[in-house]
């Protein structure tokens, strides 16, 4: 089943659960499911993947160091999310373009774009060049107006500048990278990392 909390303005549980069927079947989890496989379908045909694509491999390319490539994307309007194990390794990374409205794993873009080649740069120092298309980005960043840059509160923890993230925060980021499992160049690292939590999540229930 699934349960709704109330939040209070810090982002924390406010109030007892509510039911799904409180709500309607619309708000419950074989409706959901499949409104996520719908959005799947539709991504394989958005025109705005292309044009983030180069955006991103722009600010890799231009960027010296994580916070940098984030602060870069932030200002175009893109959130990164990035997913670590307790060892420090990128196993999955994000993007939520607020211009398109639409969100994008790593892996989805092209091989290029996926964990191992964060992992690579933020861990091992080793940065690939990226393909650079100048005409695409300028045009992306004359489109970005002040209302995509001021995203709403529910993405503000993602620009924190420590990397330690509440529980209800996590959950949250794992939902970002979970809803896009099957991209178009698939990291298979990161999934099998997945799995892995997912079964170690499931032990601890127990």
């Amino acid at each position: 089943g699934l349960v709704y909390f109330a939040l209070n303005e810090k982002g924390e549980k406010a109030s007892n659960p509510f039911k799904a069927s409180l709500f309607g079947k619309q708000a419950g989890y074989v409706q959901l499911q499949q409104h996520y496989a719908q959005s799947k379908e539709l991504l394989k045909n958005e025109p705005s993947e292309a044009l983030l694509k180069t955006t991103i491999e722009m600010c890799l390319q231009t960027a010296s160091n994580e916070k940098e490539f984030k602060k870069r994307l932030l200002e175009r309007g893109i959130n990164t999310v990035v997913r670590r194990n307790t060892e420090g390794r990128v196993y999955g990374i994000t993007f939520i373009d607020h211009s398109s409205k639409s969100v994008w794993n790593g892996s989805q873009l092209g091989k290029n774009l996926s964990a191992n080649v964060f992992n690579d740069w933020w861990n091992n120092g080793t940065k690939i060049e990226q393909p650079v298309q100048e005409n695409g980005v300028s045009k992306n960043n004359a489109t970005i107006n002040e209302d995509v840059k001021q995203s709403h509160k529910l993405f503000d923890f993602l620009v924190k500048e420590n990397m330690s993230y509440s529980h209800e925060e996590n959950n949250l980021i794992e939902v970002f990278g979970g809803l896009l499992s099957n991209g178009k160049a698939e990291d298979y690292d990161e999934e099998l990392f997945a799995n892995q939590t997912k079964k170690k999540a499931r032990r601890k229930k127990r």
